[in-house]
């Protein structure tokens, strides 16, 4: 199960940006780390690079090391924070080729997943939104075989596709995307909180909460721009709630502080101004 980390804060950074008057024109991390921090190994890329092991390993085993050492070479360099119209040339004629001539399902869906997800935040870090909604989108094809729709990468997908709707101005679209998200967490949530692990039930828990809330504060953020002030002031003090659950990263805290404060401030909400102030 993938949890919250940071490209995720990332995009939060580009939802305060895009609280301002200049709504069209946001910025986004050039950074990309994996989407978020894996809590097993059977997420991250492996690399296969040594003839010792490798006469060990299925042929599937050896065909994801192929695509990882290629995708790898350019994952890097990405998060070195070298996000380039080459970066994205490379992933479409470097990896995404070889992961579509792949003769095995897991290892193809996963790579072409990571590709465009990769190429996603590349283009939101270009502020070409189209680009990015688009690629976002693609990766719903891939997301039932990896990671998997039980994994949060799925529903934080509809986030990132959401934040591509809104630096469009397509407010409805992206109300739905964060409606759809936020269902999803609440699924995968009341999973964990069901399971016999108890890493299951507090910490995946509370990292599944915080990504939740992090929806729910960008879904106040669409309501604001909607023109729903109050909906959009009830739905970031739910994030404020969802946030303060136990095991709950600190840093999700921070960020919908200070989306919640921009929200009361644009909303001109004096109640809500002062009760945002005294949040922390």
């Amino acid at each position: 199960m993938h949890l919250f980390g940071r490209s995720t804060i990332a995009s939060g950074t580009l939802a305060l940006i895009l609280l301002g008057s200049s709504f069209g024109k946001a910025s986004a991390s050039g950074q990309n780390p994996p989407l978020q921090t894996q809590t097993s190994g059977s997420s991250a890329p492996t690399r296969h690079d040594s003839v010792e092991v490798t006469a060990h390993l299925s042929p599937e085993e050896v065909e994801e090391g192929k695509l990882n050492d290629a995708y790898e070479a350019i994952a890097e360099q990405q998060r070195k924070g070298a996000c380039t119209a080459e970066i994205i040339e490379r992933y479409e004629s470097e990896v995404i080729p070889l992961a579509e001539k792949s003769a095995f399902k897991v290892p193809m869906s996963k790579f072409l997943f990571l590709a465009n997800r990769d190429i996603g935040n590349c283009y939101l870090a270009k502020q070409d939104f189209v680009e990015a909604e688009a690629s976002f989108r693609r990766l719903l094809q891939y997301a039932p075989v990896w990671p998997g729709t039980d994994d949060s990468a799925y529903p934080i997908n509809f986030r990132q596709i959401a934040t591509a709707q809104m630096g469009q101005q397509r407010w409805q679209g992206a109300e739905e995307s964060l409606r759809k998200s936020v269902s999803l967490f609440d699924q995968q949530i009341d999973s964990a909180m069901k399971s016999n692990s108890e890493f299951s039930r507090t910490g995946l828990a509370g990292n599944l909460r915080g990504s939740k809330a992090m929806s729910l504060a960008y879904l106040g953020i669409v309501y604001l721009r909607e023109g729903h002030s109050a909906d959009a002031l009830a739905t970031v003090d739910s994030a404020f709630a969802e946030a303060n659950q136990p095991n709950v990263p600190s840093t999700v805290v921070s960020s919908i502080v200070k989306i919640g404060r921009s929200i009361a401030q644009v909303s001109g909400d004096k109640g809500a101004i002062a009760k945002w102030a005294q949040r922390s």
